[in-house]
């Protein structure tokens, strides 16, 4: 299986919507015994729901984040992640700290697909906000998937 990790703060809101965004491209591409994905934050609290407004957006695209919990981000996940994607670059430094051993599967969402900037946090802000977040994580998503599915084709050679 290949495993990737979506980590963005507090777990609540962008990482949520990456692993619900991410897990319905793995759905409709028939890649569900393949690639697993999972979201954690790195300043997560534990257990603490979807934001309201972030489970509003996905309903609104037909996806449901009612039954997400948020997670702290552990050494063991990523160990067991063959890649890990983060909202910010700040993020990206936080996870190098914590393990620089992991260093060469770290990205943030943004580098991965060879542009600048973050992912900034809806965190605070209205609907819209929510949804222009969404809208931007969907479509790195979207120009990500081939480069995704290359390396979990490659895992195997």
């Amino acid at each position: 299986m290949f495993n990737i990790l979506v980590v963005c703060t507090g777990n609540t809101c962008r990482s949520p919507m990456a692993e619900v965004l991410l897990r319905h491209k793995i759905k409709q591409s028939e890649l569900t015994e393949e690639i697993n994905v999972c979201s954690v934050g790195i300043y997560a609290t534990g257990y603490s729901p979807a934001s309201n407004l972030a489970q509003l957006t996905m309903k609104s695209q037909g996806m449901d984040l009612s039954c997400h919990t948020s997670r702290q981000v552990t050494k063991q996940l990523l160990q067991a992640a063959q890649l890990i994607l983060t909202m910010t670059a700040a993020q990206k430094q936080a996870l190098l700290q914590f393990d620089p051993t992991q260093s060469d599967k770290i990205f943030t969402l943004c580098e991965f697909v060879g542009q600048a900037g973050d992912v900034a946090d809806p965190f605070g802000g209205d609907l819209d906000i929510y949804q222009d977040c969404a809208l931007q994580i969907s479509n790195l998503i979207d120009m990500a998937w081939k480069k995704i599915v290359a390396l979990e084709q490659d895992k195997y050679k």
